[in-house]
């Protein structure tokens, strides 16, 4: 099923993508200028971490990679290394798992050189996981810069993750990241 929406999500976006570039392609030509493609991809890098939940402490290492098809309104995948500290009972044990998940972003508003977006992100762990799991994410990020390219992202949010390995419960948890953007 995750599976499933992931590809078709990244499908939508990828579509959306193509069907917006042309409208705005043929929009700008009319006034003699033409945009580039690279001027509405989304790139971050991230590190974010999230409060302890039922033994499990996670530790998330990824990046985004997306596409804004209207000036506000952004489509993107996640890609993620997922580090888990469990501790059940005294005994500590780490899980690692790959994640991937599709999601979309709305800015806001934009105050001086700070973005707010809203997101929302759905996806799940991929290949041979030590945790395998679904998850799900709603929360802010504040995009600080000037009108350079490289950004400053802080992000905090909510998060849930459904288990589906023997052993470990589902994680609710708050999480806040920090990392880099184009």
């Amino acid at each position: 099923m995750v599976k499933k929406f992931i590809v078709t999500a990244v499908a939508l976006v990828f579509t959306l993508a193509a069907s917006a570039q042309a409208a705005v392609r043929g929009s700008e030509a009319e006034q003699g200028s033409i945009p580039s493609f690279w001027k509405n991809v989304v790139i971050e890098f991230n590190v974010g971490a999230g409060t302890g939940h039922d033994g499990m402490s996670p530790l998330e290492i990824g990046g985004n990679l997306g596409y804004r098809f209207i000036p506000r309104m952004y489509a993107f995948v996640h890609g993620g290394c997922l580090y888990g500290l469990y501790d059940k009972e005294h005994g500590r044990r780490y899980t690692k798992s790959a994640t991937l998940a599709g999601g979309l972003g709305y800015t806001l508003f934009r105050v001086d050189n700070i973005d707010v977006d809203l997101r929302a992100s759905a996806g799940g762990s991929v290949g041979n996981a030590d945790w395998k799991h679904n998850v799900y994410d709603a929360g802010l990020a504040f995009r600080i810069g000037g009108t350079g390219r490289i950004k400053v992202n802080v992000g905090v949010g909510y998060r849930h993750m459904t288990s589906r390995t023997a052993g470990i419960g589902a994680y609710n948890g708050f999480y806040g990241t920090i990392g880099v953007g184009f």
